[in-house]
């Protein structure tokens, strides 16, 4: 392997565990916008979106830095199995944890995303019954807003 093609893998595999280490960190700001969200702390919330607002910029610049790199390196819109296929073994020997780890970790945000993102909506459904309560409306059995007017707005005062 020439010095150009292994400072090229090096720099690959530097990107690779930059990549692992962002997406477990966007991971841990999920977490602890569910833990917030969940323990009705949304004071916090704002804080964690923009910490999160910033990694998803970084993971953005390390995928752009991550496919120029693969193109020299020959890998140009390979995923990292056919990569790994394709990698000389002591390629494979470096790169086969990376991955790993990577894999592990975007596995650990993308459940930590929906976990976050069912909390969310269940304090905003929770949110809006209140605030349709304060205006006098109310939802359903199904959790949609009645259209309608009020039950109490539909008798009417009569004297017998």
């Amino acid at each position: 392997m020439n010095q150009i093609t292994q400072e090229s893998l090096e720099e690959f595999a530097a990107v690779i565990r930059d990549l692992s280490d962002t997406a477990a960190r966007i991971a841990q700001v999920e977490e602890a916008k569910a833990a917030a969200a969940s323990q009705r702390r949304h004071e916090l919330l704002d804080g964690y979106i923009q910490d999160e607002q910033a990694q998803i910029l970084k993971l953005r610049g390390l995928e752009q830095r991550r496919l120029t790199l693969a193109d020299a390196l020959g890998w140009k819109s390979l995923t990292f199995r056919q990569i790994l296929e394709k990698a000389a073994p002591e390629q494979d020997h470096l790169l086969r944890p990376l991955f790993s780890d990577l894999e592990q970790n975007l596995k650990r945000l993308e459940h930590a995303r929906k976990s976050s993102e069912k909390i969310i909506n269940a304090r905003l459904h929770e949110m809006n019954v209140i605030m349709a309560r304060q205006q006098g409306r109310s939802y359903d059995n199904t959790g949609n807003l009645n259209t309608s007017a009020p039950v109490r707005t539909k008798f009417q005062n009569k004297y017998v």
